[in-house]
């Protein structure tokens, strides 16, 4: 019981009871669409089962789509088969893919050798030379057994595994590359022509791909489907270092496994990269030449006589426009006259007399292409023809106008009004015989002597003036006219100079004295890391610096001061064309791609069809390269022809930067302005492009005297315009006839831009000789005051940080006074920072690029 004097503590508040907070009041509110997310609210709120039925139409969907392109007869499918490794037996590979595709297997030879275990047959063909006669290894198109709508196109490999270029070829038209290796553990499963061809699919895009592995042959006491496990194992490992991820692998020795291959073949789709994926190309299997007669001819071509080159083909990728221009692989840029539908040709299979598949296939297709000369009398179905005023145009080069950037000339009444407003003329003394002109020139007469002066419009007579000299010691002069111009003037006596002898001893005194400062700077030269300053170069003695390097300018700052891009261009700028707006052009460029073929469209041919293209204006001569390439893709492994359409203003020249990486496997240093020969998948071209350093979001970029690997760089060149993506491929030519190109660079497209500014710089160094504080006298960098004078604007810095200015020059030998932002080290070094734009060099021949 608490007492009068007892603790009384304060009650709470019965009747008060807190407020329900913000997460609760959202759990017991009542309204759905208080709960409804607000990611959902903005989306529309659908329930699970409106999702799933939404994920069920688009799998249907796809399942359709699927469906439609087995039952439609597309393109052959073109496999081109790549052995990795010379123990490939190439011949017994090529049999076996012929044998697949034969509906009867009896009516295909096969071996009689027989594994001891198993009764698998490891011979499934002949092999070596026997199997080459009786099988040729040249394109081949064939029907699938199963499914007779689908076609494959096989490609053997190219005739020279060294070739990088054949490589090139073989990958442009490729749509599922056969990689053929050795099961043998003895042997080399990817040799070093082998590793070379990946890097080059690689670089140029990767299309599917597809193992083969060759077990090794059977020996006695050996199981052979343990051999064919290891032999896959093997192989499986060898591939994963070379081609990273999960790829298909078979077996490729018994006619069960080519079937396999086969039905793997038809159903994985083929895929191709997305650069080819946004232009049509046209893979040649027929050509024709049809010259054109005299009167025909709109004058001469420099590569002979012009006429009407036949291709024929299937267009793949994009719809082809007759608008479009089209390059063709070794002959260059043309426009067509007329694109024709043809009937397709057969496949090889399809015909009962197997002995004769290839004669009829090769009758076929020259009987198919027996035309007349005149256009339009093909008697073919006419698929388009080009609208004249929507075809592209094939011009190149820009229209130089040498007074575009001029003024304008002024109206008379600029000039009247000119006249009113300048100073009338004084009255001035001019010497005698002195022209108007003459005398527009003379600024001042304080400096001329009363003697020869007279009053301007009094008569006097005419001659030369007499110069009087106030120094008598000076020897007279006359000019001497065997310098360039007659401008300069020489002594007459030569053995005096302003009256100063020298004799044999002072000369011979000048040269030690050079010869000393010569060693002492190559003795300060090597004090100093030239590797990490390789921009530093020698000032000549002999030219004077504001002359040497009167194309180089300093800056304050090279990520911060401005450079006016269109500042003192080149004449060649003139000749190429610039975009406003390159990504604008590029998705209007696509754009117009994809709508050709479509419904309606008369003007082009869907992809997939099987088209003539009447290529117009082709010289013989390319024409004649053309036909052999088409010849010898028929009958040996020779990679076909393939004709891509350009896109709009793909014609025309430009700029281009492509970022590009030196090749591993090269280890040759890549000079600036380097013959290389460039291909970006469309073309090949002769170049001699610039290095400059890769960085985002600068506006000038400092040029590389050397490709450095490892470093990714910039390389500018002058090409046709193309748009990204596209790879780039730069390939050192061989300096001899039998030499083979090798694989310098790889990379990509990013530009086409004549604004982006390349500048190159260099260093000019000097050494303090004498320091006092921040205070110093620098010696080396210049040979004349004069040049001190010249370059006293430029700022300098050191080595170890300093920042610096020249104050006035010091004697006659180019010593100068310096004054720097702190104290400074004897041993220290003083440079100076000059820069210039550079430019690549223009090609030597744009008649065509190949």
């Amino acid at each position: 019981m608490a007492g009068p004097g007892s603790q009384r503590n304060k009650a709470h508040k019965a009747g008060r009871k807190a407020g329900l907070s913000a997460r609760e009041k959202h759990r017991n509110t009542k309204d759905a669409s208080a709960r409804t997310s607000v990611k959902a609210a903005r989306s529309g709120a659908q329930s699970k089962a409106e999702r799933l039925n939404a994920a069920k139409q688009q799998r249907d969907k796809k399942r359709a789509a699927a469906l439609e392109a087995r039952r439609t007869a597309g393109p052959p499918r073109v496999v081109a088969l790549l052995p990795l490794s010379e123990d490939v037996d190439v011949p017994r590979l090529w049999a076996g893919l012929l044998a697949a595709f034969s509906a009867d297997d009896a009516a295909v030879h096969v071996g009689s050798g027989k594994a001891a275990a198993g009764g698998m047959d490891v011979d499934a063909a002949p092999s070596g030379a026997a199997a080459a006669t009786a099988l040729p290894l040249a394109m081949t198109t064939l029907s699938a057994p199963e499914r007779r709508r689908l076609r494959f196109t096989l490609l053997p490999p190219p005739e020279a595994r060294d070739d990088p270029l054949a490589i090139v070829e073989l990958g442009r038209c490729a749509e599922v590359v056969l990689l053929a290796l050795p099961g043998d553990v003895n042997t080399t499963t990817i040799d070093d022509a082998g590793s070379g061809a990946l890097s080059i699919l690689r670089a140029l895009g990767l299309p599917a791909v597809t193992a083969l592995v060759q077990s090794p042959a059977a020996s006695e006491g050996k199981n052979p489907l343990k051999e064919r496990a290891a032999a896959k194992k093997h192989a499986t490992n060898a591939l994963q270092e070379q081609l990273p991820g999960d790829h298909k692998l078979f077996a490729a020795d018994t006619p069960a496994d080519f079937k396999a291959v086969l039905r793997h073949l038809c159903d994985a789709p083929a895929s191709v990269p997305h650069w080819r994926q946004q232009r049509p190309a046209v893979m040649v299997e027929a050509a024709e030449f049809v010259a054109q007669q005299q009167g025909e001819q709109q004058g001469g071509a420099e590569g002979g006589a012009l006429g009407m080159l036949l291709l024929r083909g299937y267009v793949r990728g994009l719809g082809l426009s007759a608008n479009q221009a089209v390059h063709v692989s070794g002959a260059g840029d043309f426009q067509l006259s007329q694109i024709d539908g043809p009937s397709e040709p057969p496949a090889t299979n399809d015909s009962p007399e197997a002995s004769r598949r290839q004669q009829a296939a090769a009758a076929a297709g020259s009987a198919a292409m027996d035309l007349s000369a005149a256009e339009g009398s093909t008697g073919l179905p006419l698929l388009a023809r080009p609208q004249p005023e929507q075809q592209e145009s094939l011009v190149r080069e820009n229209d130089v106008d040498p007074l575009a950037g001029e003024q304008t000339w002024p109206t008379e009444e600029e000039l009247m009004e000119a006249e009113a407003r300048a100073p009338k003329p004084r009255k001035r003394r001019l010497p005698k015989g002195t022209s108007d002109y003459q005398a527009a020139w003379i600024l001042d007469d304080s400096d001329l002597d009363d003697t020869d002066l007279e009053s301007e419009g009094e008569s006097g007579d005419e001659g030369r003036p007499q110069h009087h000299s106030d120094d008598e010691s000076l020897p007279d002069l006359e000019p001497n006219m065997d310098a360039p111009g007659g401008s300069s003037f020489r002594d007459v006596d030569t053995g005096t100079e302003f009256g100063m002898d020298y004799d044999d001893e002072e000369e011979e005194r000048g040269g030690q004295l050079a010869g000393m400062i010569a060693s002492q700077k190559e003795r300060l030269r090597q004090e100093q890391d030239d590797q990490m300053f390789p921009d530093e170069v020698d000032t000549p003695e002999g030219v004077a610096a504001r002359q040497r390097f009167d194309k180089y300018r300093g800056l304050k700052s090279f990520r911060t001061s401005p450079w006016d891009p269109r500042e003192s261009l080149p004449q060649d700028y003139a000749r190429v064309f610039a975009f406003e707006n390159f990504k604008r052009a590029h998705k209007r460029a696509k754009e117009a791609a994809a709508r050709v073929g479509a419904a309606g469209d008369p003007d082009g041919a869907a992809a997939g069809t099987y088209v003539q293209l009447q290529v117009a204006a082709v010289p013989a001569d390319a024409a004649a390269r053309v036909l052999e390439r088409v010849a010898a893709s028929q009958q040996r492994g020779v990679a076909p022809l393939i004709v891509f359409g350009l896109l709009q203003h793909e014609c025309k020249l430009s700029v281009q930067h492509y970022g590009v990486r030196k090749a591993a496997a090269y280890e040759e240093p890549i000079a600036n302005k380097e013959p290389l020969l460039l291909v970006n998948g469309l073309r090949a071209w002769h170049a001699r492009p610039i290095f400059s350093t890769d960085e985002h979001g600068a506006d000038k970029h400092k040029m590389e005297r050397f490709l450095h690997e490892g470093r990714p760089s910039i390389a500018t060149v002058y090409a046709p315009i193309a748009y990204p993506p596209l790879p780039l491929l730069a390939f050192k030519l061989p300096e001899s006839e039998g030499g083979v190109a090798r694989l310098a660079a790889t990379g990509s497209l990013r530009s086409c831009d004549p604004d982006r500014v390349v500048l190159k710089k260099i260093v000019l160094s000097g050494y303090p000789v004498k320091v006092h504080k921040s205070k110093a006298v620098v010696r080396f960098m210049f040979h004349n005051p004069d040049d001190v004078r010249w370059f006293r604007p430029v700022e300098l810095w050191t080595k170890a940080g300093r920042r610096g200015r020249i104050r006035e020059p010091v004697g006659t030998h180019g010593s100068m006074k310096c004054i720097f932002d702190g104290p400074l080290r004897q041993q220290d070094a003083v440079c100076m920072s000059l820069y210039k734009r550079v430019y690549p060099k223009w090609p030597e021949d744009l008649r065509y690029v190949a």
